[in-house]
């Protein structure tokens, strides 16, 4: 009987410490109500942000739509999008979290937004647009993802000025275009002449000779400069470059693109004459080749000291 009692009572003890260590667990994990509170709260913000900028998301989706070269930039944001994603594929979590950053973000979007109503100014719709992507985007993946999404938000925003720009420099990257091709071909033995012809709607024709070339949008080499500063920006901060290093990256990628564009216009008024049944395809070819060639070395530039930073391992004598 002895041993029966000892037994019973060892065993009132087990069970008497298993339940304090049950409610000492209960009491130190955080109550779910407030949790799913916290969910829902970003949801909610999420939600709102969608609905009070899906007329900007509209109007967005239809410029990149009608421009090839404002297209190119978003192309590559998607790209770079793909890249970071694929880099971090084990680090992103949705944690719907509502920071401090995330408030300011969303804030400032939202202040935007009314001051564009107050004073009737619709510039101010694009940064509070910036801005709420921003803001939803640090709820969604905390603040621990951010800094592999902040190089892509600024992307974001380089090409939202790319859009507002775009019908502003048109004619004046027609006319530097046409004039220094000019230039060029004059010193090379050439006797070009530029003309502007019609008044409502002005072409800018380049003659070579007995050749005549019309240095038309699609001429005005905007693609390859914007696209090639975009390019420098998110190439550049998603390999780490430091800010001062931006500012330096994006006016050699302007300049840069601005040059390989030029080239492209003196390729194809060398060669049109000795291909005159197939100048489209010399046109697409030489538009293609240099486009590519041009952002391959501006991505190169931006993306190296990436590459310099983890230099191959060599073997010890």
């Amino acid at each position: 009987m002895v041993p029966a009692h000892r037994n019973t009572c060892s065993d009132a003890l087990v069970n008497l410490n298993d339940n304090l260590m049950s409610v000492d667990a209960s009491s130190a994990s955080p109550p779910p109500a407030r949790w799913d509170a916290g969910r829902m709260l970003s949801l909610f913000l999420i939600l709102c942000t969608v609905v009070a900028f899906w007329p900007v998301t509209q109007w967005l989706v239809r410029e990149v739509a009608a421009s090839a070269q404002i297209r190119q930039s978003f192309v590559l944001l998607g790209a770079a999008a793909a890249l970071v994603a694929w880099q971090h594929v084990h680090e992103w979590r949705l944690r719907l979290e509502v920071g401090n950053r995330a408030l300011l973000l969303l804030g400032a979007a939202y202040a935007c937004m009314a001051a564009a109503w107050w004073f009737d100014i619709s510039l101010f719709v694009l940064p509070a647009f910036a801005f709420g992507l921003a803001g939803c985007l640090h709820v969604a993946v905390g603040e621990e993802a951010w800094r592999f999404v902040k190089p892509l938000c600024i992307g974001f925003v380089a090409c939202l000025v790319i859009i507002l720009l775009f019908p502003l420099l048109d004619w004046p990257l027609r006319q530097m275009a046409g004039v220094n091709a000019a230039r060029i071909l004059h010193g090379i033995g050439f006797t070009p002449e530029l003309h502007v012809v019609g008044k409502e709607a002005p072409k800018l024709i380049l003659a070579t000779g007995k050749n005549f070339f019309e240095v038309a949008t699609e001429c005005n080499g905007f693609g390859l400069i914007t696209s090639g500063a975009v390019l420098a920006l998110l190439a550049g901060g998603i390999a780490g470059r430091r800010a001062g290093a931006l500012t330096w990256l994006v006016p050699v990628a302007l300049l840069l693109g601005f040059g390989f564009n030029l080239l492209r216009i003196l390729i194809i008024c060398l060669l049109a004459p000795s291909f005159p049944r197939h100048y489209h395809a010399l046109h697409e070819t030489a538009g293609i080749l240099i486009l590519w060639t041009g952002l391959g070395l501006i991505g190169w530039l931006a993306w190296r000291p990436s590459l310099q930073r983890n230099p191959p391992e060599t073997a010890g004598a």
